[in-house]
């Protein structure tokens, strides 16, 4: 799929006005409680996710947009960032305890999914999570941005053909996250 810059750049600058504490805290928890120490948000874009992690958590946020990036590293300057695509993840396996995403693989066309999901699954030790518009899986959503960005997702329908153990799929309360999000908790195998 195409890369637009412009759009994505909107698109941060729009996160720049949306920070969700609660949202964030609880990230910040379900690692806890996982005993996740070195983690990594896949899709980072500015670092919002992360705000509620504190400094003694060895913190990664990878994205596509150098400008998203840039602003992640002012907000966050103890934690790494780097550029790189989800479906090319250049860090070794089983380099984090955790790895999640928020709202990133609704953008990953059908047909490019599975490789980026096998990409999390390599670099994570133990534990994948992620919150992500439910649906019929594959439905595109109709979206100011443009069509064919953006697409429900049946996250444990998508990781049922892989080595991993679902611990919990469930629906995200609308005062947590906005819109119809489901929370997909898995162990690596």
């Amino acid at each position: 799929m195409k890369y637009d810059n412009e759009i994505w750049n909107k698109y941060t600058d729009d996160n720049e006005k949306s920070k969700q504490k609660e949202l964030t805290q609880f990230f910040y928890h379900i690692c806890t409680a996982l005993g996740a120490k070195k983690i990594c948000e896949v899709g980072c874009n500015i670092g919002n996710n992360l705000s509620g992690f504190p400094k003694d958590f060895e913190v990664y946020g990878i994205d596509r947009n150098e400008y998203a990036l840039e602003k992640a590293k002012v907000n966050h300057p103890s934690f790494k960032f780097e550029k790189m695509s989800i479906n090319e993840i250049n860090f070794p396996d089983s380099f984090f305890d955790l790895v999640f995403t928020r709202g990133v693989l609704i953008h990953i066309p059908s047909d490019e999914l599975d490789e980026c999901l096998k990409q999390i699954l390599r670099v994570s030790k133990k534990w994948i999570f992620h919150l992500e518009y439910f649906g019929n899986d594959g439905e595109m959503i109709k979206w100011s941005r443009g069509d064919d960005l953006l697409w429900y997702r049946n996250m444990k329908e998508r990781w049922s053909k892989f080595n991993v153990e679902i611990i919990s799929d469930t629906g995200i309360s609308e005062n947590l996250d906005f819109g119809k999000m489901r929370f997909t908790l898995l162990r690596k195998k």
